[in-house]
């Protein structure tokens, strides 16, 4: 859960309790703590519209359509009638092939470790593409670009056998090429492999068909969600950015004719559904500092809609959602990262506000996080690691205790909802209990002796 964070979350859930009955609301806060990021990351964009809605517009959530229940309906947000919208969230799981190249490395890794215990924490795969282009039924020809592993890969005896001889002749000093009809891999043993990057493949998360992407099919199957809406009512689809490129490239037009933009992908549903008023698209974006100063947090919005579909007091309305949405914590790729890396679990280590130092006259106080200096008492975190990620190479605690200065107060400063963190304040005086004795500072007939 980490574009917003914790604190974030459950204001927000807390807030919208009275709209929520005990079934949806269970299922939401299972989703919330979901460990996979394409369960937990759709959940906090719904959490989060559903919530600023709440706030500007009579709001029912899941009223029954039919047979479905959209997320959200709206009887006054629009101008131009009611509005019934179903939210989604996208990631680059599926157009990068991330999923099936990880569940081939896991394969190929479960039997490498059966073979030599411990091999497969150094093994990095490099996946071949194809590419060029091919008559479709029309016999229009169009551009294709493969990724050389299927879905349904699976180890065969020949490849068992040659991966078996790679890696029991002797610590392997060439690469390993395993190919046949549903895969081709280049492996390596490297000295070191993050267990979340050990794989690569050139060919790049883009959509090279109009309709045979994730972004359309996401759009399609939320369209059924909206297609027994009565009449009158407006129907939207709103996309949120969970890491996903193509939610990132809106361009309507494409710089290049071999493969299609976001925007381009969008306006080719809004042309197939026409029931389907408008879709929007919603991204979370952090920028950092480079002064040393807070980081900007804000959204980006988008909507499409079919000419004279969208009022501008209608999108005046819609970006008032955005407007009233809580600041995000982090951007959709990197939150995707940090969720599948288990970084925002709640008994994971803290996210840290940072250090911050200051001195007036004789007076040095230091801003430091209150949940790092928890989780160093607590035994979460090693007192290398604590330095590391609070003051890095500089330990300012012991300059100050090598110069005769102690804490002499200490005040807790609350960040509020939008950090998961706050400040312990330190302020240190000189102290005689930390240093050698000084010569007082007045002497008959010498008031400002030296040394």
């Amino acid at each position: 859960m980490p574009i917003f964070g914790r604190r974030q979350l459950q204001r927000m859930f807390n807030e919208l309790g009275p709209w929520l009955d005990l079934g949806k609301a269970k299922d939401l806060l299972n989703r919330l703590e979901n460990v996979r990021p394409n369960q937990a990351l759709p959940a906090e964009y719904e959490l989060a519209i559903t919530w600023a809605v709440s706030k500007i517009a009579t709001l029912e959530i899941d009223k029954i359509s039919g047979s479905r229940t959209p997320d959200i309906y709206s009887p006054d947000l629009l101008t131009t009638g009611p509005m019934i919208a179903d939210v989604a969230a996208l990631d680059d799981l599926s157009l990068s092939g991330a999923d099936s190249m990880r569940r081939a490395c896991n394969i190929i890794n479960a039997e490498a470790d059966r073979i030599v215990s411990g091999s497969s924490a150094y093994l990095h795969f490099t996946f071949g593409e194809r590419s060029g282009y091919e008559r479709s039924r029309n016999g229009k020809r169009s551009f294709f670009r493969h990724r050389l592993v299927r879905r349904d890969f699976q180890l065969d005896e020949e490849l068992r056998s040659a991966l078996k001889s790679w890696l029991t002749n002797g610590q392997p000093n060439q690469p390993l090429v395993l190919r046949n009809t549903v895969i081709s891999v280049v492996l390596e043993r490297r000295s070191y492999v993050h267990p979340l990057a050990n794989y690569f493949c050139t060919m790049p998360s883009l959509a090279y068909d109009l309709k045979d992407n994730p972004l359309y099919a996401a759009l399609r199957s939320k369209s059924k969600q909206l297609r027994s809406a009565e009449g009158g009512v407006r129907r939207v689809v709103i996309l949120g950015d969970a890491g996903c490129g193509l939610l990132r490239e809106l361009k309507t037009q494409g710089s290049t004719s071999d493969h299609f933009t976001g925007g381009q992908i969008i306006l080719k549903f809004l042309d197939d559904y026409p029931a389907i008023d408008f879709v929007i698209v919603i991204s979370a974006n952090r920028d950092r500092s480079n002064s040393g100063g807070k980081s900007k947090r804000f959204w980006r919005s988008h909507a499409f809609a079919r000419p004279g579909r969208i009022s501008d007091d209608d999108a005046e309305r819609l970006n008032r959602i955005l407007e009233t949405m809580l600041p995000p914590q982090l951007s959709g790729y990197t939150a995707y990262a940090w969720h599948e890396q288990g970084m925002c679990e709640a008994d994971a280590i803290g996210n840290y506000v940072p250090t911050e130092m200051g001195i007036g006259g004789e007076r040095m106080t230091l801003r430091i996080s209150a949940r790092a200096v928890q989780d160093l008492i607590a035994g979460k975190l090693s007192f290398e690691m604590f330095q590391n990620r609070t003051m890095g190479k500089d330990n300012q605690v012991r300059r100050e205790l090598d110069e005769g200065r102690t804490i002499t107060s200490a005040r807790f400063e609350p960040q509020g909802d939008d950090e998961d963190d706050d400040y312990l304040v330190l302020e240190f005086l000189d102290d005689p209990a930390a240093r050698k004795l000084k010569l007082p500072a007045q002497l008959k007939g010498n008031p400002m002796p030296k040394g």
